[in-house]
C-alpha cells in the first residue's frame, strides 16, 4: 500500500548548496585574489591604488585658490563644495572644519548667519595669518 505513494524528497538542501556555490563563484569573479587583497587593505575599485600625501603648503595654495574664486564670484556653495573635495593634512583639520562651517552659514543666507560667518572668517584670519578672504 505504501508503495503507491509518491516519494517525498526534500530538495531544499540541494538548492541551498547550489546557490552557495553560485554565490562563491560570483564573489571570486568580482573580487579576484589580487583585487580582494587591495579591498581588504583599504583600496577599492573606485579608489586609486596610491594616494599622495598632502602637504600644508599644497593645502594652503588650494585654499587660497578656492577663496580667490569665491572673492570673484561670491558663490559660497561653489567654495563649500570645493573645500569638501580637498584632502586635508592632519595639522589643518580644525581650520578646514571652521572654514566649512563658516561657508555653510554663508550658504544659509540670513543676516545673523552671515554676520556669524564673517566673524568666524575674521577669527580664522587672526589665527592663520596666511588666510585671506
Amino acid at each position: 500500500m505504501n508503495d503507491e505513494l509518491p516519494s517525498q524528497r526534500n530538495w531544499f538542501p540541494v538548492i541551498v548548496a547550489g546557490l552557495t556555490i553560485v554565490l562563491a563563484i560570483a564573489f571570486y569573479a568580482k573580487f579576484r585574489p589580487g583585487d580582494f587583497a587591495a579591498l581588504v587593505q583599504g583600496g577599492g575599485d573606485d579608489q586609486p591604488a596610491t594616494t599622495s600625501v598632502v602637504t600644508e603648503d599644497g593645502y594652503r595654495t588650494a585654499v587660497a585658490a578656492i577663496f580667490a574664486a569665491y572673492d570673484n564670484n561670491q558663490n559660497p556653495t561653489e567654495a563649500y563644495n570645493a573645500l569638501i573635495a580637498l584632502h586635508v593634512p592632519a595639522s589643518m583639520q580644525q581650520f578646514h572644519i571652521d572654514c566649512i562651517i563658516a561657508l555653510g552659514k554663508l550658504m544659509d543666507g540670513n543676516s545673523t548667519n552671515t554676520d556669524d560667518a564673517m566673524a568666524r572668517f575674521n577669527a580664522l584670519h587672526a589665527q592663520y595669518s596666511w588666510f585671506t578672504l
